[in-house]
């Protein structure tokens, strides 16, 4: 049996960075360009030389692009490492190095033959799609790294860093990285248009009384209905609030491997990050972000709202209740005077009855029996669906129960199992690849059944087929099936 592949490294430099003293030893001037190395613990020489390593083949290849798109160097491969590499900012790169995973001995060389390692384990692109969620998450929470550093100082960054980038990487399975890396999207729900409109209607008088709230977004079991953000916003902000590999859910920060403290150190400027810190919800109303209700009424209510950086919307502060399965978000004002009883105005606010159906007391009736109509019905087959223009991912619904990520047992879950979210990943470059300009491709193993991939224009769909003895003309025949039976209501989303 294989053993997990696992991290190697992490680390952030800047090659324009230099040291301050006008006499720097060839030391010094390496380890100006270090802003971050992960575990910081490694000893000096080790950090100076992979920083190096990746400093130096992206000048050289930078030499090679020429007027080509390619851009920089964005993975390397040695026999026990694979490295992903990303310009997050200009000349600010961000390196994740992941070790292979280990295979079984090779008994035909002896008991002394070298270990060998399974060199395809770890898809470039997939590893690609961990660095840059890493990124924009990070971006999200606290802003570019060069604006930070230009507004506190690099000593505040390295422990801001310290504390976010062992979090995050936590999060990273690598035993489990698949599709769900790569073409992470909104789960939406599906409610009629009319019920859109009373949304809407409903978030506008809400703001009409809160004038500082700037953005508002609302989900119902972690699938998104509305909301005035921007997609690209809203796509790092929905992967952070309730999405994880493939799995939704509103109590996302509250289990392992986040559920971390929150504390008035995460924000701007302080030592730790909010990276996966949030209220615990022992209520179906209750604020995730924004003040806790009070412990038997007695003694005050915390505060905890931190601050968040859209790239089309500025800093913001988020606040998020819960309500009956319900997910409010409200982005306020960076410079909102927030405190408890505000916060509590604004819980009373939207939770009240109103008698024309403008409150979440009167919309949840609406949404959740639309939702239900939808959901609770079982797909013939089982399959993902991805949309590039609006970020739809559809899974199929199985009622049969399934363990999920998240933690206990979900219904209705994909059906999609553990060994296929990785299968798909080489089914979903081909399709992306440009030079080979293929719509349709179609792969089956001796151990399992046929997985049919297809896209068209910006939209693409994979199609599961259990059966080991499945021909090739069958496996057709039912991917034909399967788009014209759901071509009305996938491809139209």
């Amino acid at each position: 049996m294989a053993a997990k592949a696992q991290r190697a490294a992490f680390f952030i430099f800047d090659p324009e960075l230099a040291p301050e003293n006008p006499r720097p030893s060839e030391e010094e001037v390496a380890d100006a360009k270090i802003i971050y190395y992960s575990p910081s613990s490694a000893p000096s020489e080790e950090k100076r030389s992979q920083v190096g390593l990746l400093e130096g083949l992206i000048a050289f290849t930078a030499m090679f692009q020429g007027d080509t798109d390619k851009g920089p160097l964005r993975s390397l491969r040695t026999k026990q490492l694979a490295f992903s590499v990303l310009e997050a900012e200009p000349h600010t790169w961000m390196v994740l190095a992941m070790r292979h995973a280990q295979a079984g001995p090779d008994n035909s060389r002896g008991a002394q033959s070298e270990p060998q390692f399974e060199e395809e384990s770890l898809a470039d692109a997939t590893l690609q799609a961990v660095l840059q969620n890493c990124y924009g998450v990070f971006r999200l929470l606290h802003g570019e790294i060069q604006s930070f550093v230009k507004k506190h100082s690099m000593h505040k960054l390295f422990d801001l860093l310290e504390d976010f980038i062992p979090a995050f990487i936590e999060t990273v399975d690598a035993s489990d990285l698949g599709i769900f890396h790569e073409i992470d999207g909104f789960h939406y729900g599906p409610v009629e248009r009319n019920t859109c409109v009373s949304i809407h209607c409903f978030l506008g008088r809400l703001q009409e009384q809160f004038p500082a709230i700037r953005h508002s977004a609302l989900l119902y079991n972690a699938h998104l209905i509305y909301t005035n953000v921007s997609l690209s916003d809203m796509k790092v902000l929905y992967s952070y609030l309730v999405a994880f590999n493939g799995t939704v859910s509103n109590l996302k920060l509250n289990r392992v491997p986040f559920g971390r403290i929150p504390t008035a150190a995460s924000q701007p400027g302080g030592g730790s990050s909010s990276f996966g810190r949030a209220f615990l919800l022992s209520e179906e109303e209750d604020f995730l972000f924004g003040a806790s209700k009070r412990a038997g009424g007695n003694g005050p209510a915390s505060l905890f709202v931190p601050t968040i950086y859209l790239t089309e919307g500025g800093a913001g502060k988020l606040v998020a209740l819960t309500y009956h399965g319900i997910m409010l978000v409200l982005i306020f004002e960076e410079k909102a005077q927030l405190d408890t009883h505000v916060l509590e105005s604004v819980r009373a606010a939207c939770t009240k009855t109103t008698g024309d159906g403008l409150s979440l007391a009167e919309l949840h009736r609406v949404i959740a029996s639309q939702y239900s109509q939808v959901m609770e019905n079982e797909d013939e087959y089982r399959f993902v669906y991805y949309n590039h223009t609006n970020h739809a991912l559809r899974l199929s619904n199985n009622t049969h129960h399934s363990r999920s990520l998240l933690g206990g047992m979900r219904s209705g879950g994909s059906g999609l199992k553990l060994s296929e979210r990785g299968a798909l990943c080489p089914l979903h470059t081909t399709l992306a690849d440009p030079r080979l300009k293929c719509r349709e491709v179609s792969w089956k193993s001796a151990d399992r059944g046929w997985i049919c991939a297809k896209r068209w224009r910006e939209r693409e769909f994979y199609l599961l087929l259990d059966g080991s003895s499945m021909t090739l003309s069958k496996c057709q025949e039912e991917c034909a099936r399967f788009a014209q039976i759901h071509f009305s209501n996938i491809f139209m989303m």
